[in-house]
């Protein structure tokens, strides 16, 4: 099952599982160089496209969520991919499953060098965005093999988990060394969330829908506007023109972890009730045979935690009593019985930055939920 995830570069997630150090930061930095005016285009429907694009520029698609991603297959001795960046981002790099590398866009069209000095043979690639839609939106332009070509390749997963969450899911700070430290992007990494390494153990593609201080029903500062179930019907979370089709084919497994952000004010009460329930409604018209599996997450402590977790098993019960059988609360094994959620925060995990999980809690948060969804779904 893990097989297919490592033959598409997905593999190297997974050592997070075993070892923090192993993926708590970048091997090497890419830096581009401008793009030409004779930058030669290439076909950019060789690639495979994971997660949510806005393709209304024919120039490129467009993309900005945290865990959005390319997967290629190619021949040749190196890979250069063009991309243009409305602000700063970092990019997650794997060749043929190996070593991760990151490459630092900024600024109008630049091509960056992915991979050099490779074999002459098949290779494989994966580009993960790994920061989050407020560093900018990114537009891919080209990406270009020296001394071969892009090759047809099938689809590089069979199962597709989307994620709905936070800062939490975004990977905030999951880099920085302790609750002190200024959160900026070289502290932000998708990838070693627990998102992407529960999917890459489950062998599935992982989309990510997650956006730093928001909520359900309201913000981190209690404004009930731009929630997760509007920026939810977008392409670009942004940019409230960019509608996304919901045409690619639809998750089998969607898991919502959020709440804190609600209740950072204080008990967001029934609005957060009715904001939840009415979601699960515009989740299911949209995907009619997913899994819908609703989580609280590992920082949350009493009394919100008793609060929310009352809060979502309501509405998980009335969802199934109105004849939605594949709606489900997560709860993680622990010894001694049961935990609604993602289990609490252990103080040997230490933090990340803004007192966000660290890599470590991220870690476990993966092993968790890559524990609970087979058990869920039947996998």
């Amino acid at each position: 099952m893990v097989a297919t995830g490592r033959r598409w570069a997905t593999g190297w997630r997974l050592l997070a599982l075993t070892t923090v150090a192993a993926c708590t930061r970048p091997i090497s930095l890419s830096k581009g160089r401008d793009a030409g005016a004779d930058a030669a285009p290439v076909a950019l429907a060789m690639i495979h496209y994971l997660g949510r694009f806005d393709r209304r520029d024919p120039a490129g698609p467009r993309f900005a969520w945290p865990g959005t991603g390319i997967a290629a297959t190619f021949e040749g001795t190196s890979l250069n991919v063009t991309l243009a960046d409305t602000g700063a981002n970092l990019l997650v790099v794997v060749v043929d499953g190996g070593a991760a590398t990151t490459v630092a866009t900024s600024g109008p069209a630049r091509t960056y060098t992915l991979a050099s000095n490779l074999p002459a043979r098949p290779h494989t690639v994966m580009l993960t965005k790994r920061t989050e839609a407020s560093f900018g939106v990114l537009q891919l332009l080209g990406l270009a093999p020296e001394g071969g070509a892009l090759i047809p390749s099938a689809s590089p997963f069979a199962r597709r988990i989307e994620y709905l969450g936070d800062s939490i899911t975004c990977g905030y700070g999951d880099l920085g060394d302790g609750p002190a430290c200024h959160f900026t992007a070289d502290t932000e990494d998708e990838t070693v969330a627990y998102g992407g390494l529960a999917a890459a153990a489950l062998a599935a593609e992982p989309s990510v829908i997650a956006y730093s201080g928001k909520g359900m029903y309201r913000d981190y500062q209690s404004r009930a506007t731009d929630s997760m179930p509007v920026l939810f019907d977008r392409a670009l979370p942004d940019d409230p023109t960019s509608a996304w089709g919901f045409a690619t084919p639809p998750p089998d497994v969607v898991v919502i972890n959020l709440g804190s952000n609600d209740f950072a004010q204080g008990d967001p009460g029934p609005p957060f009730v009715q904001a939840y329930a009415t979601f699960l409604e515009q989740l299911r018209r949209h995907y009619p045979e997913t899994q819908v599996i609703c989580a609280l997450p590992p920082t949350m402590t009493d009394p919100d935690r008793v609060l929310a977790a009352g809060y979502l098993q309501g509405v998980v019960q009335r969802a199934r009593a109105a004849g939605d059988a594949r709606v489900s609360t997560l709860e993680i094994r622990v010894e001694g019985g049961a935990v609604f959620g993602f289990q609490p925060r252990l103080a040997s995990d230490g933090w990340g930055c803004d007192h966000h999980p660290s890599v470590t809690t991220q870690r476990r948060m993966g092993i968790e939920l890559a524990a609970a969804i087979p058990r869920i779904v039947g996998w």
